[in-house]
């Protein structure tokens, strides 16, 4: 089972509807104000695939964020309105993932005004791991949230040599463990291998939109540390378990 995810939606318009007709199961991660955000959610919507909010999160830079986006001096009911309020214009949202985050994602307080605003509304939390002392997956488990760890980026190196790389990694990943994730971006060599590797990835794993994947793998993601790679197999159930 693969999921691949593609953040960053809402901004380049015609790369992200190629991607959404790629006759593939992709997970459309969307930024919450972006200019095309609702048109392109709408269309994943329309194609039958799934959509989450891609919600931008303080970084350790201090970057400017995205419109929308939490920061690390917001209080915890300014994140819930604000989640609240993404989450209301885009009532067919399945989830939430980060976007970057590297500092807010490592705080309790914030994480933990984020998943119980998802809570109620029974969605689940995608941790894009770009802090390995993210708190976020384990805030999610004590919110009772179904929850996972990406395992691997598709295209932090954009060229379709390394994302092929890349995607053989987390087809690897997939066959080895039973399950792993991958996010990638709308760029166009990410479109490019994709659309190249259709029939690889139809015939050797099942794509899976996130929702699906996270009632598999959340049910088995016990360690915060397995997306490095010499921890990842410790999500395997019928493995033994390895010490850190």
């Amino acid at each position: 089972m693969l999921a691949i995810v593609i953040d960053d939606i809402g901004y380049k318009r015609q790369i992200a509807e190629d991607l959404i007709a790629l006759p593939l199961e992709l997970t459309f991660a969307v930024l919450p104000r972006a200019p095309h955000s609702q048109a392109l959610a709408q269309r994943a919507w329309l194609n039958g695939r799934e959509y989450m909010l891609h919600v931008p999160m303080a970084t350790q830079a201090g970057n400017r964020l995205d419109a929308g986006g939490l920061y690390d001096t917001m209080d915890s009911g300014t994140i819930q309105q604000l989640v609240n309020d993404h989450l209301n214009r885009f009532p067919a949202a399945s989830g939430i993932n980060n976007h970057m985050g590297s500092r807010l994602t490592e705080m309790v307080l914030p994480m933990r005004a984020v998943m119980e605003t998802l809570a109620p509304r029974r969605l689940y939390f995608l941790d894009s791991k770009t802090s390995r002392r993210s708190v976020a997956w384990q805030e999610a488990k004590r919110a009772g949230l179904e929850t996972v760890q990406r395992d691997v980026f598709l295209d932090n190196e954009p060229s379709a040599a390394a994302i092929q790389v890349q995607l053989d990694k987390a087809l690897n990943i997939a066959h080895e463990q039973g399950f792993a994730l991958a996010i990638g971006h709308p760029y166009p060599d990410t479109l490019a291998v994709l659309r190249a590797n259709q029939a690889k990835l139809n015939a050797t794993v099942k794509l899976v939109p996130v929702s699906q994947y996270m009632r598999t793998a959340s049910h088995f993601e016990r360690d915060s540390y397995h997306t490095l790679d010499r921890f990842w197999a410790l999500k395997a159930p019928w493995r033994q378990a390895s010490t850190k």
